[in-house]
C-alpha cells in the first residue's frame, strides 16, 4: 500500500467527497457514523443518499459491532467506506475493513490480514483530536480489554478535512480532543521511535494546537482550521512513532473515573515530563522541545501544561485509594511503555499516577496558569 493520502483540506471540502470517491476509484459506499454528521454528510452530498449508514457501534468500538457493519458491507454490494466523526467512527470503519480483509476474527485481532481486492476507505473526522484519519491503527475491544489493530492496509486511502464540522461539538469534547493532538504530538516527539520527519510532523501538531487553542475555543472559524490540521499532524507522527506512557496510562483513566481521553492523556503528561527531565540522559531532548515550545526552560513546560489543564477547568480527580492506584499501575500496556524515552517500573507508573491527582497549592497553580494565560503574548 502507498504511504500517499489524498487529502481535501478547507470549510467546504465535504462536499468534494464525490470527486475524492471518483479518484480512489468507488461509487457505492458504506458510511460509518453517527448523527448529526453522518446527516450533515448526506444533506452536503445528495448523490449519496441512496447509500447505506452503519451507526450501530459504540463510542468505544467493540469489535464484535464490527460483524454487523461488514455484513451490511456485503449485503448492499459497497465499495468502499467513508467514516465521518471522531476516532470512534473512523476506528470502527477500519475494523470493518480489516474484517473484510481477514479470514476470522482471530485473524482480525491478530492483523493478519489478506487483501482480496480494493476497498479504499475516506475518513472524514469530526474532531480535532485522534488523527486517526493519519493512522494504520485501530483501537478495539474484545472482550472488554482494548485490543490495538495495526495493518498499513487500514490507513485510509483519502481524508476530508473540513472544520466546519466541529462549529457544533460540545465544549468538553473540543477541549479533550485539542489535549489529546497536543499529548500525540509532544509524545512522538520524545518517543523512542522519533526520527526527522516524526518530528516535523510532531512540531507542527504542538504549535498548532498552542497557537490557535484559545482563539479555536471562542469560535474562531480560522482557528478551527488549524486546530484540525494540528490534528491530523499529530496522526502523522505517532503514526511513525507510536505514543508513550501519557496514552498508555489513559485508558484506565477513561475507565474507571470517566475522563475523556484527551483529558486522561494530559492529567499525567505533565508529571512524567517532570520525573523525565530528573534523567541526564533526557535534558537535551526536553530541553530542544521546550525550545520548539517556545518555552527557555524545560522546567516550565509541565507547568505550562498544567496550567492548560486549569485554565480549561478540567476537572483533576482526587488521588484514589491505595487498591485503585494498585489497579491503575496493573493495568498499563507494557508494549506502549516499551515506546517511552525512559523505563519505568510499576511502582514509578503508581507514584507517577498519584503525583498527577495530587492538587498544587494555590501559589503553584497561580503560576502554572499565568504561564499559559501568558504564552505567545
Amino acid at each position: 500500500m502507498s504511504e500517499y493520502q489524498h487529502v481535501v483540506r478547507g470549510r467546504g471540502s465535504l462536499n468534494k467527497l464525490p470527486a475524492l470517491m471518483e479518484k480512489l476509484g468507488f461509487r457505492r459506499p458504506l458510511i460509518v457514523g453517527m448523527e448529526p454528521l453522518t446527516g450533515t454528510l448526506l444533506k452536503r452530498n445528495p448523490s449519496l443518499l441512496a447509500s447505506p449508514v452503519f451507526s450501530a457501534f459504540h463510542p468505544n468500538p467493540d469489535l464484535s459491532d464490527t460483524e454487523a457493519g461488514a455484513e451490511i458491507f456485503r449485503r448492499e454490494a459497497c465499495d468502499g467506506l467513508i467514516s465521518v466523526g471522531g476516532g470512534s467512527s473512523i476506528d470502527t470503519a477500519k475494523a470493518i475493513k480489516a474484517r473484510l480483509s481477514a479470514g476470522s476474527e482471530d485473524d482480525v485481532i491478530h492483523s493478519r490480514l489478506t487483501v482480496s481486492g480494493p476497498c479504499p476507505h475516506i475518513a472524514v473526522p469530526g474532531t480535532a483530536g485522534t488523527g486517526s484519519e493519519a493512522t494504520q491503527i485501530a483501537v478495539v475491544y474484545v472482550g472488554g480489554k482494548k485490543v490495538s489493530l495495526n495493518h498499513p492496509e487500514l490507513r485510509p486511502e483519502g481524508v476530508v478535512l473540513d472544520a466546519a464540522l466541529l462549529d457544533s461539538l460540545p465544549v468538553y469534547h473540543k477541549k479533550s480532543c485539542a489535549l489529546d493532538a497536543l499529548a500525540q504530538g509532544i509524545e512522538s516527539y520524545w518517543s523512542r521511535g522519533s526520527n526527522d520527519d516524526s518530528k516535523v510532523h510532531a512540531y507542527l501538531a504542538i504549535i498548532g494546537v498552542l497557537d490557535n487553542l484559545k482563539a479555536y475555543l471562542e469560535g474562531d472559524p480560522h482557528a478551527a482550521d488549524e486546530m484540525l490540521d494540528a490534528s491530523y499532524q499529530s496522526g502523522k507522527a505517532i503514526q511513525i512513532t507510536r505514543t508513550t506512557a501519557a496514552h498508555a496510562m489513559s485508558y484506565m483513566l477513561t475507565k474507571r473515573l470517566s475522563l475523556a481521553h484527551g483529558h486522561a492523556c494530559m492529567l499525567t503528561l505533565p508529571t512524567l515530563w517532570e520525573m523525565m527531565q530528573e534523567h541526564e540522559e533526557m535534558r537535551e531532548t526536553l530541553g530542544d522541545l521546550s525550545a520548539k515550545m517556545r518555552l527557555g526552560d524545560m522546567r516550565m513546560a509541565p507547568k505550562l501544561l498544567k496550567g492548560i489543564l486549569y485554565d480549561l477547568e478540567m476537572p483533576i480527580p482526587p488521588v484514589p485509594d491505595e487498591e485503585t492506584l494498585e489497579e491503575l499501575a496493573a493495568s498499563v500496556n507494557t508494549e506502549r511503555l516499551s515506546n517511552h524515552p525512559v523505563a519505568m517500573t510499576k511502582d514509578e507508573i503508581r507514584e507517577a499516577y498519584r503525583r498527577a491527582m495530587t492538587p498544587l497549592c494555590e501559589n503553584e497553580k497561580q503560576a502554572c496558569l499565568d504561564i499559559w494565560r501568558y504564552y505567545g503574548r
